[in-house]
């Protein structure tokens, strides 16, 4: 089976973030659950650099035209999927922030 350029770049790529999310589990940065999803993303990239044809099956499962198209519309619902998850965070951070800068203007003003 002959590799080409692309497959080796995804799978040193693969390889290098699934070690660092192996690393961010290991030094308590992410939880049990983020290391899982990011590990079975990562491990499946690393797959279908491997074996590109795999692409191909879920293509006809879903009824997509090619393998790669079928990648294209998954890559796109997870960044749409991860960008809400980031909205929501922020939106929580800075309600935090409000919460507080209350909490500590009230403080100033109590202390005068």
């Amino acid at each position: 089976m002959e590799m080409h350029l692309i497959q080796i770049i995804g799978i040193l790529f693969g390889v290098f973030a699934f070690s660092r999310v192996v690393i961010r589990f290991k030094d308590n940065d992410i939880t049990k659950n983020e290391f899982v999803i990011w590990s079975v993303i990562w491990l499946l990239i690393i797959l279908v650099a491997f074996v590109p044809g795999i692409t191909g099956f879920f293509s006809k499962l879903f009824g997509v035209g090619r393998g790669i198209d079928f990648m294209v519309y998954m890559s796109i619902i997870f960044l749409f999927y991860m960008t809400f998850r980031v909205y929501i965070k922020l939106e929580k951070i800075e309600q935090d922030i409000t919460g507080i800068v209350r909490e500590v203007a009230l403080n100033k003003k109590n202390k005068k």
